[in-house]
């Protein structure tokens, strides 16, 4: 998959998914068309706050946090994502 677009501050939307497990905050990070990342751990869930750069993809993002060790349970879209996600944004 190539990362074309992600780089693109403009462009994307901002999504919460919440699911049970745990996966590792750089894995996710390295999952094409999704940026600025924040994982969270609530035991016994995982929340996970991004911004997904074509929203076409989301089903192959879904795919990806499965294989990560996420068993996904709900996707929001939201209007903004927490002031966290933007500072942890490399």
């Amino acid at each position: 998959m190539t990362r074309g677009g992600v780089l693109d501050l403009t462009a994307g939307t901002d999504y919460v998914f919440r699911g049970s497990g745990a996966i590792p905050d750089r894995a996710v990070a390295g999952v094409d068309d999704f940026r600025g990342v924040l994982v969270v751990p609530v035991p016994p869930e995982t929340i996970v706050f991004g911004t997904v750069a074509d929203p076409r993809r989301l089903p192959e993002i879904l795919r990806r946090l499965e294989a990560l060790g996420l068993h996904v349970v709900s996707v929001h879209r939201v209007r903004q994502l927490p002031w966290a996600v933007h500072r942890a944004d490399p």
